[in-house]
């Protein structure tokens, strides 16, 4: 019997620094015992495994947080327990996240040596004023110097980067987009800087402090720039903010997308799984002193299990898939509810209907936040 497939994610939830845009669940730590906490790490994979069916792991994301600052010994017990519990697939993508500054070739040369075979680096800005404002700890030529590192031990990696900045131009944006292609990276994150609760841009900006930053109208223009210049090179945009060259979709975040199951393990972690027919999410204690100590007792109200609601779970697959640009069937929605919507949209020229699907067109692509409230009411 062929097992089902399960995605997991390991999160590290301590950094050097706290940037000023991250509303992730992360901590400025700056030296945490390691082997204190793998204990806790190993203990949740344990948790799992007697809680789900065996399954074949398909891919493993290291994300943070800084998981970079991780020894290669603390991953390695976490891949080797992974692939006892459960197995690792030998086509499973496993990435790990880093930041520039964290980057040597000896300490990624081991990474790769013990299974990692995809790192997504943050670089997020290649001028060292906009570094600066974003709160980053390098500066342009040590964002390169790390790059360089990574190419040379990994073929499979990603550049992260942020445009919308404050002060920024189309202008300046096109030319910092042409540096980013040439450095020839098979995968690009390029997001648009979105000002997020609990952070401290958000402060600043109830604040009227957060100043420059750029219309919804340049930020339109940007998101267009960015779409053309990278298909103009052999970017496919397979999601909203994510660029691959052929053969260089990132497989773990395709499983979110695509509903997959999935696993969190760490502080804070999120997951959506199947167990016994029944879809549940998954969440984590988010403070990790809290959950160091309920992971290595097993306490078991954690991690929380919920199970989820089908119109929820429609709204869930839907949100993703349409991220995706992913084909959707008419035939799950509510006729009646449909009809005037679709007309609507069609009319707006945000989406269109072929072979009895949902297909969202460029315009749409640029108001997905519309189109799905639009059709999510069509349950």
């Amino acid at each position: 019997m062929e097992r089902s497939s399960l995605a997991l994610y390991i999160h590290w939830p301590f950094c050097m620094i706290k940037c000023p845009y991250c509303d992730f669940n992360s901590y400025k730590r700056e030296s945490p015992s390691q082997s204190h906490w793998l204990k806790a790490y190993l203990k949740a994979l344990e948790f799992w495994s007697s809680r789900l069916d065996k399954r074949e792991v398909n891919s493993i994301f290291f994300g943070g947080g800084t998981p970079s600052l991780l020894e290669p010994d603390f991953v390695d017990m976490v891949l080797q327990k992974t692939d006892s519990l459960w197995s690792i697939n030998s086509d499973c993508e496993i990435t790990i996240e880093a930041n520039p500054n964290s980057v040597s070739a000896s300490k990624f040369k081991l990474f790769r040596d013990i299974g990692i075979n995809r790192v997504s680096v943050g670089v997020q800005a290649l001028n060292n004023k906009d570094l600066s404002n974003l709160g980053r700890d390098h500066n342009k030529y040590q964002a390169i110097e790390a790059i360089e590192i990574i190419k040379n031990w990994f073929k499979n990696y990603n550049l992260d980067f942020i445009y919308g900045r404050q002060h920024q131009s189309t202008s300046e944006w096109k030319d910092e987009l042409s540096q980013i292609i040439s450095l020839e990276a098979p995968h690009l994150s390029l997001y648009q800087l979105t000002i997020e609760e609990n952070t401290n841009f958000h402060k600043l900006f109830k604040r009227g402090l957060l100043r420059g930053l750029p219309t919804q109208k340049i930020v339109s223009d940007m998101f267009d720039i960015t779409k053309q210049l990278c298909e103009d090179v052999g970017y496919k945009q397979y999601e909203t903010s994510n660029y691959a060259k052929k053969g260089y979709k990132c497989k773990h975040n395709l499983s979110y997308w695509k509903y997959g199951d999935y696993i969190g393990i760490g502080p804070g972690a999120h997951g959506r799984v199947n167990i016994s027919g029944e879809r549940y999410a998954i969440e984590e204690e988010r403070n990790p002193d809290n959950w160091f100590k309920k992971a290595v007792s097993l306490n078991p109200n954690t991690p929380k299990i919920t199970p989820i609601d089908k119109r929820v779970a429609f709204e869930e697959k839907l949100i993703m898939n349409l991220r995706i640009a992913q084909n959707i069937p008419i035939s799950i929605f509510d006729y009646e509810k449909l009809y005037p919507v679709v007309r609507d949209l069609e009319e707006n020229n945000l989406i269109e209907i072929k072979n009895e699907n949902i297909i969202v067109k460029k315009k749409g692509s640029k108001m997905l936040d519309y189109v799905t409230r639009s059709l999510i009411d069509c349950y």
